[in-house]
Formats: C-alpha cells, sequence, structure tokens
C-alpha cells in the first residue's frame, strides 16, 4: 500500500464524497413528496428540513429563506421544476464520483496485484530447487493464474464496495435517526441476526474458496501432464484415460465452485428476507405512533426511504464479506510463497570467484534429499582444471546429484565442495553460476528465436557471437537451412526442431557462455547415430582446455576421460582410467560389457 498512498487518499475521499452525495439525495424528495401529497408549501417543508438537519442548514437559514420567498414563491411548479433539477444534479455528481472512485480502485488493484505477481516472480524465482522439486510447476504456476487473480478481485471489493458501502450506510443511517430514531432502535435489534448471518456465511465462502484452489492447483498439473507427455498419451491409446481423469477433477472444480455460487446466492435472500421481517414489524408500531400523534407522517415517510435506502448497502456488504474471505484464503496462499525461504543461503560477506585456475574438490560429501532420503555418501572426487571427469553407473546412483551439488542447486549435508580450495558457500552464486556450462539430456528451449535461444546466458552477445557458437556446436548448417534462420521461432520446448537439433542449440548456448567448467550430463544419450557422431565432434573441442564433468552413456567419451569415477547406491566404488577400472571394477566391466552387447553403457 505504501507505493498508492496518494490514491488511497483520494478513494477515500471520493468514496466520502460518493456516500455524501448518495445521502442528501433523500432529503431532496421531500419537496417533491410535499408538493404531490402533503399539500405544504416550501416554506414549510424548509422549516421542516432545518429543525431535523439544524447542523447541516442553520448556516444557510437565511439565504435559503430568500430563494423561497423570491424564487419558488409557493408555486407548486416551480417548486418541483427546481425538486428535480436538484436530483438530477445530485445524481449526475454523484455518479462522476462515483466512477472516479472506482477508477481510482481499478489503478489501486492492477497496481498492487502487478507488484504482488513480480514481487512473487522474483521471489520464487530465486528458491532452491528443493522447492520446485516439492512444490511442481503446475501449482505454482497456479498461484500466479489463479490464487494473484483472486487477490486482486479482494483487493478491488476492500477499496471499493467496503469502503463506500458503509459509509452511504452511516449517511442513510444518520438521516434514519434524525427522521425517528425510536423506530431506527427498534429496527436495529435485527442487527445482531443478520451480523452473525455474514459471519457463518463468510466462513463457509473462506473455506469452499480454500478447496477451489487447491482443486484448480490439481487441475493445471493434469493439463500440464497431459499435454506435455502428448506422445506418450497418445502413443499409449491413453486419451480416454487422461479425458477421464480431467473431467473427474474438473468435475470437483465445478462442485468446489458451486458451492460458492450457492453460498453468495444464498446470501443476499437471506439478508433481505430478514430485513423485510424487521421493516414489517416496524411498520405496524410506526402506524400505530402515526395515528396517536407520536410521529408525523412526514418523519416516517422519510424514515422508511432512508431503512430501505440502507438495504443495498447492507445486502452488498453481505457479499463483500464473503468477498473477503475469498482474499484471505487467495492471500495466504500467495504470502505462504512469499514467505518461503530458499535452502541456498548467499552469505552477506559473500566473495566473488575469480575465474577458475585449480581444481574442484568433493571432500567427504554426504547429501540427504529432503532430509530422508541419502542420496551421496561420503563421496570424494577431484576435477583438476582441463581434466575430463566422467561420472558412471545405474541409474540413482547419484551421478546428477553430484553435478547438481557443482552448480549449487543445494548445499551437501556435510563435507564440503570447493573451487580452487574457496568452499562453495563462501562465494556469490552469480560469481560461481557465471563459471558452469550445463548441457542435459532434456533441453529446455524458451519460445523465442534461435539467436535468442543461444544468447541466453549472454543476452549481449552480437549476431557473429552467435553463429560462431552454433558453428561450433554444428548446428550452423540446420540453422541456415530454416526460412527465417537464426530468427525462425523454436516453438514450445522447441517442438519445431529434432532432438538432435535442439541438444546442439544447447550446445551452441553453452559454447556462447565459454565456461572453464562444463557439466555434461548425459548430453548425447538419447540421440541417433548420426546426432551423437555431430554434437560428439562438437563437445570433443569444446571441452580443450575445460574442467568437464560428465555423466555418460556413451563409450567414446568415457574412454578419453582422464578420470572415471564409478558410483551405484551414492558412493564412489572405484576410480582410475577406463583400462584400470576394466581390470578392478566389477561393476563397471559389466557396465562395459552392456556397452558393447547392447550399445548403451
Amino acid at each position: 500500500m505504501k507505493h498508492y498512498k496518494g490514491l488511497t487518499v483520494s478513494a477515500v475521499f471520493l468514496a466520502i464524497g460518493a456516500a455524501a452525495l448518495a445521502s442528501v439525495t433523500l432529503p431532496a424528495f421531500i419537496p417533491l413528496f410535499d408538493m404531490l401529497f402533503g399539500g405544504r408549501t416550501p416554506m414549510d417543508t424548509l422549516d421542516w428540513a432545518v429543525e431535523k438537519f439544524p447542523r447541516l442548514l442553520s448556516w444557510a437559514e437565511e439565504p435559503l429563506s430568500r430563494f423561497v420567498e423570491n424564487i419558488l414563491r409557493n408555486d407548486s411548479m416551480v417548486t418541483m421544476a427546481w425538486a428535480v433539477a436538484l436530483l438530477v444534479t445530485l445524481n449526475l455528481l454523484k455518479g462522476v464520483t462515483t466512477f472516479m472512485q472506482a477508477y481510482t480502485v481499478g489503478k489501486i488493484q492492477t497496481g498492487i496485484s502487478r507488484r504482488i505477481a513480480s514481487d512473487l516472480y522474483e521471489h520464487v524465482l530465486g528458491l532452491s530447487m528443493s522447492f520446485y522439486n516439492r512444490e511442481g510447476s503446475p501449482s505454482i504456476t497456479s498461484r500466479f493464474a489463479n490464487d494473484v487473480e483472486a487477490l486482486g478481485r479482494g483487493i478491488n471489493t476492500l477499496f471499493g464496495k467496503a469502503l463506500i458501502d458503509p459509509l452511504r450506510l452511516v449517511g442513510f443511517f444518520t438521516i434514519a435517526a434524525a427522521a425517528n430514531w425510536r423506530l431506527l432502535l427498534l429496527n436495529m435489534g435485527l442487527i445482531p441476526v443478520v451480523g452473525l448471518s455474514i459471519y457463518l456465511f463468510g466462513k463457509k465462502a473462506k473455506r469452499a474458496m480454500r478447496k477451489t484452489l487447491h482443486s484448480r492447483d490439481r487441475l493445471m498439473n493434469i493439463l500440464q501432464e497431459s499435454f506435455g507427455g502428448i506422445s506418450i498419451v497418445k502413443a499409449f491409446n491413453m486419451e480416454e484415460r487422461e479425458r477421464d481423469r480431467f473431467d473427474d477433477e474438473n468435475d470437483r472444480v465445478r462442485r468446489q465452485d458451486l458451492k460458492l455460487v450457492k453460498i453468495d446466492a444464498a446470501t443476499n435472500p437471506l439478508v433481505e428476507f430478514l430485513g423485510f421481517v424487521g421493516v414489517g414489524v416496524s411498520l405496524i408500531v410506526a402506524g400505530l405512533w402515526v395515528t396517536r400523534g407520536l410521529a408525523s407522517a412526514q418523519d416516517v415517510v422519510l424514515f422508511y426511504v432512508a431503512l430501505l435506502s440502507m438495504a443495498d448497502p447492507i445486502r452488498k456488504l453481505s457479499r463483500v464479506n464473503n468477498r473477503m474471505q475469498m482474499l484471505a484464503a487467495a492471500s495466504r496462499r500467495v504470502f505462504s510463497y512469499l514467505d518461503e525461504q530458499s535452502d541456498i543461503h548467499e552469505r552477506p560477506d559473500a566473495r566473488v570467484l575469480e575465474r577458475f585456475s585449480d581444481q574442484i574438490r568433493f571432500e567427504r560429501v554426504y547429501f540427504t534429499y529432503d532430509e530422508v532420503e541419502t542420496v551421496l555418501r561420503d563421496v570424494n572426487i577431484i576435477a583438476g582444471r582441463g581434466e575430463i571427469i566422467a561420472l558412471v553407473g545405474p541409474s540413482g546412483a547419484g551421478k546428477s546429484t553430484v553435478a547438481r551439488l557443482i552448480a549449487r542447486f543445494w548445499d551437501p549435508t556435510s563435507g564440503s565442495i570447493t573451487i580452487d580450495g574457496i568452499d562453495l558457500r563462501e562465494v556469490t552464486l552469480k560469481s560461481l553460476r557465471s563459471q558452469i556450462g550445463l548441457v542435459t539430456q532434456e533441453v529446455i528451449l524458451f519460445n523465442e528465436t534461435i539467436a535468442a535461444n543461444i544468447a541466453y546466458g549472454r543476452p549481449d552477445a552480437s549476431l557473429g557471437e552467435i553463429r560462431a557458437a552454433a558453428q561450433a556446436a554444428n548446428a550452423d548448417g540446420f540453422i541456415e537451412d530454416l526460412p527465417e534462420g537464426y530468427d525462425s521461432m523454436v516453438g514450445d520446448k522447441g517442438c519445431v526442431l529434432s532432438g538432435g537439433q535442439r541438444q546442439r542449440i544447447a550446445l551452441a548456448r553453452a559454447i556462447l557462455k565459454d565456461p572453464p567448467i562444463l557439466i555434461l550430463d548425459e548430453a548425447t544419450s538419447s540421440l541417433d547415430s548420426e546426432s551423437e557422431q555431430l554434437i560428439q565432434m562438437a563437445m570433443d573441442e569444446f571441452m580443450e582446455n575445460r574442467t568437464s564433468i560428465v555423466i555418460a552413456h556413451r563409450l567414446s567419451t568415457i574412454e578419453r576421460a582422464t578420470r572415471i569415477y564409478v558410483m551405484d547406491q551414492g558412493e564412489v566404488l572405484a576410480e582410475g582410467t577406463n583400462e584400470e577400472l576394466l581390470l578392478t571394477s566389477p561393476l563397471y566391466k559389466k557396465l562395459h560389457s552392456m556397452q558393447f552387447g547392447s550399445a548403451a553403457l
């Protein structure tokens, strides 16, 4: 709110003005009633108004009297014309003020929603990988698609109806009290009943909104899974199963939405019914008072006009409570993410890591995922400058975890990882990750041009530098064959390109970054022989004079490694060259045999 103090003050004053104009409109009807039904003169009406609202009108009694005597002159048609003109003017001013207030509130709403979305995005981007593994991208996306939108609607209600309707209610209440305070006290006996009803409906709305948002999370997850894996869905003829899964969750969302609709729809009729019960009782009492001379008909008419006018803001406020409960549910989910703390902390005194020059060292590293599953046990690895270090082993051995610990996606549970003798926890994340190039089996491309994807790590790179990186990755040929060359869009996740083409763009991205440390996580395991050969040639040249950590399923890369670490169940079982391990490591010999037997190590 501190960013919108001026707009907020304006919204409050405009709300006061709109409510005041709505309230003042009611007494302006009195001259019309008097002319049509009461047979009273304009001066009688003025005397009554000054008596009822002395603080408001006593200072203007003399000029108003002159106006009545000189302009209206007890002429009923002239009086009615002026009364209608007054009503039209007041209504016009109220309309303009209401519009300005609503527009100001809209600016506050859109501004706050944008800021919250921006802050949420920035904060979530800075969270550690454990957060993403725990929450999943559909749930995170839902916070932006559903919760922030619901929060924006709630903010609009907070500074709109929740602000202006109570002020209107105060204005009408004041007029009703001035008309007949005894009748007002009689009707106020209904307030606790109405208030309790609104409170109970609000609690139900809050619970229903919370369940609705959770259901939408699950629906988003189904959508992302089915569309992201559409080739598998179609290949296994599982369209019907996915459709049933979606329909079940969609129906659950519908039922939760209907609960909200039912709560919202029932609130107004209940409040109106209770209001009419109270009005009915008070009408009988008012009739008795008028017949016995305890109240004037004019006072009673004004009172009930004010009372009926109070029904609209009360009805809206009953819905406001529901909206505010929905806002509370959405805001809790949004702020639960904003309050989330990253597992990876950068020390206040963290220093910039100078360009890598010596070695990467793992010393007695243990890593436990979510304090439950131990992934690495007593891992000791050394990677010197210019060396190619290969990590081999069966799936689940912990190879990818080692690679990601170097980039400090996680911190080891115990032990240390150092670069040039400096613990990774003592350096800035930016200076560390700027020295690491990562190429994985699953290529991540953004729905932008090929040039933009290659230059992702260096957005200031020239087209010449981008082209040189593509040439080094053996990608320039197929890029030039595309209709728009480097300006060609790659589609969602690079869908318009083949797997080998996507992998070469990913390699070009790493080449352009020119990092001293290169991590290749099964970068060629899913490619055909031709694509593998092209990428392998590019990688061989790129790895020269670089420290490369290779998680490899291809013998060609493993054989030329400076040192190979054989891993299983989170432990390093053996290390050495290809020839040494064939003689000393049964597991490596088995994997080597599988490579020759099935072309997959």
